[in-house]
């Protein structure tokens, strides 16, 4: 299938996001330093000079195994946002390769949580049409079959429209 949506993949340097998508040539992507502050300037600065379609973030979480969750939501306090993203589509697309995923609605209490919470904002804020989704994964050593797990999210990502 040929996909004609310009997509930028992100991922935290030194985790298991970064070993998933540093190899990838289709797609534009982004390593942030793993600052709360500079991790969000950066995915902003990069979004409001370029066109993308679509912003799929990627962290690792603790405590899950060969499976994805798919984020809805970024807090702060009693302030949350929602994504743009169409995360039961995502969902269903993960189910049909056969890989595990989940819809969640905690994006964490650190980094994730804050890069989601501030370019989601930023999105919001000046009416941008690109979509947004965070996806944790587990980190390496969770995950059985990295290859296949790896060939399972870039078939999902080719089939998002």
């Amino acid at each position: 299938m040929e996909n004609n949506k310009k997509i930028l993949l992100t991922a935290f340097c030194n985790s298991s996001a970064e070993v998933l998508v540093k190899n990838v040539k289709n797609y534009e992507i982004l390593i942030l330093p793993n600052d709360k502050i500079k991790d969000s300037e950066k995915l902003i600065g990069v979004i409001s000079s370029g066109k993308f379609d679509y912003v799929i973030s990627f962290g690792q979480r603790p405590n899950i195994k060969d499976k994805v969750h798919i984020e809805t939501t970024a807090k702060d306090g009693e302030y949350q946002i929602v994504t743009n993203f169409d995360c039961e589509s995502l969902n269903l697309l993960f189910t049909r390769t056969g890989m595990i995923s989940k819809i969640s609605h905690n994006a964490g209490t650190s980094y994730c949580n804050a890069l989601y919470l501030n370019v989601l904002r930023y999105i919001s804020t000046n009416a941008l049409e690109t979509k947004m989704v965070f996806v944790h994964i587990p980190y390496e050593n969770n995950i059985s079959d990295f290859d296949s797990f790896c060939k399972q999210i870039f078939d999902v990502i080719e089939s998002i429209d």
